[in-house]
């Protein structure tokens, strides 16, 4: 079976996140290294450009969840802008899909009982509510 690249670029980002891996390192060493940001540079060695562009930035809050992503083009433009806001169980809450002028395109908040989640909202640019998903769990006996 052959995967699209596209397809195969938003998996792997979707399993990063889910699993609070998004650049190698866990919001447990984040925290313990007291790590704010973080910018990955990129050089274009291939296309002759000597001075690095810059091609992600993650901001951290202090117990270690990334709460804001950019990821840049090779001219700098912004391609991905996405901010993120926990509850105090550390449970993602909230993810802004913004466009490269900082606009908001949507919004997904995640509703939790339990400590599970329960409900997902999908919002668009006008805070208009456009899908919901919910969740139902079974467990064993």
């Amino acid at each position: 079976m052959k995967i699209n690249t596209g397809v195969w670029i938003v998996l792997t980002s979707v399993i990063a996140f889910a699993t609070g891996n998004i650049n190698g390192q866990g919001a447990k060493t984040i925290m313990d290294k007291k790590i704010a940001s973080l910018t990955v540079y990129e050089y274009f060695v291939e296309e002759g450009m000597d001075e690095p562009v810059i091609e992600s930035f993650e901001k951290y809050d202090e117990t270690g969840h990334l709460v804001e992503i950019k990821e840049l083009n090779n001219k700098g433009d912004v391609k991905r802008w996405e901010t993120y806001s926990y509850n105090e169980e550390g449970k993602l809450v909230e993810e802004v899909f913004l466009d490269s002028k900082g606009r908001i395109e949507s919004t997904e908040k995640s509703v939790y009982s339990d400590g599970l989640r329960v409900e997902k909202l999908y919002y668009n640019n006008k805070d208009k509510l456009v899908k919901r998903k919910v969740y139902e769990y079974e467990y064993r006996k």
